[in-house]
């Protein structure tokens, strides 16, 4: 049985000027998932994020890691953001050092690390990265990508096992965000667990193993990809629209080259292999 590594009980929250941001949230996540949280600007996503490693203590509810209550108190906290790391949507909130290696050393040396092993936790997280070349330059001269990519390295060298990103791709071309999105997966296969927010309804589909669809606050639905994107009435809702393999999917039933009863493709590869299939079937029948 998998172990929930995340977890929100009656969760509430609101700003100090009244908004009610997250209204008595329960959802339950699950080591190693590839998770996406799904929601129109205000649903509550950065602040349920915001939650899950102590930034924001809730008014009502709580949050459990691995099991347990989180603690707010110091030491406890610290070492919670050291196992739930956040990668903000604009790198340049989150890096603040005059250079990289600065920057990707910082982590790890205020939890107490000795010298050697920071260094080492440095290089390794630079080089799954692939930034490993950027190690003295001056953070301020990086690309956008270039920042993205140490964000991340900011965050993986304190070994965390839960990591969670904020609009992962947002500001970035198709080519960069491809390339972070297979980051994204490298992290993945490596054992951690990782959840985005997103807009982007493709991504969402195609890359993750389950999704949370959020509106004001609210937790509207969570199930696999393939059951949230056939449930009308969630779509409608939340304001989302379907992935464009779901609907030339759809089509491709309308036009009786796919069985009512088929499954939905997942990834434009697996529609296509099937498209071959139909293809093949119609040839050796003429």
């Amino acid at each position: 049985m998998a172990e929930t590594i995340l977890e929100a009980v009656d969760l509430e929250f609101s700003y100090t000027d009244g908004t009610k941001a997250l209204r008595k949230v329960n959802l339950a996540m699950q080591r190693g998932e590839k998770i996406a949280v799904l929601g129109s600007n205000g649903a509550g996503k950065t602040t349920l994020f915001l939650h899950f490693n102590g930034i924001l203590k809730p008014r009502k509810g709580s949050i459990y890691f691995k099991g347990q209550a989180i603690s707010y108190k110091g030491a406890e906290l610290k070492n919670l953001r050291s196992k739930v790391g956040i990668v903000f949507q604009d790198p340049d909130s989150q890096l603040f050092s005059a250079s990289v290696l600065q920057e990707v050393s910082f982590g790890p040396m205020n939890l107490g690390i000795n010298s050697a092993e920071v260094r080492r936790l440095v290089d390794k997280a630079l080089q799954d990265t692939e930034t490993s070349d950027l190690i003295d330059r001056p953070t301020h001269m990086l690309s956008f990508g270039q920042k993205k990519r140490v964000s991340i390295a900011d965050i993986l060298a304190m070994e965390p096992e839960v990591i969670i990103f904020d609009e992962p791709t947002a500001w970035l071309d198709p080519r960069h965000a491809r390339e972070f999105m297979e980051l994204l997966n490298e992290l993945s296969q490596n054992g951690k667990t990782i959840i985005i927010s997103t807009h982007d309804v493709d991504l969402a589909y195609s890359w993750a193993d389950k999704l949370f669809v959020m509106k004001e606050g609210q937790l509207l639905k969570e199930g696999k990809p393939e059951e949230i994107f056939c449930a009308e009435d969630i779509i409608k809702a939340a304001d989302l629209s379907l992935p464009w393999l779901v609907e030339l999917h759809d089509q491709l039933i309308q036009m009786g080259l796919f069985a009512a009863d088929s499954a939905l493709p997942r990834t434009k590869e697996e529609l296509y292999e099937r498209l071959s299939e139909v293809n093949i079937k119609r040839i050796s029948r003429s």
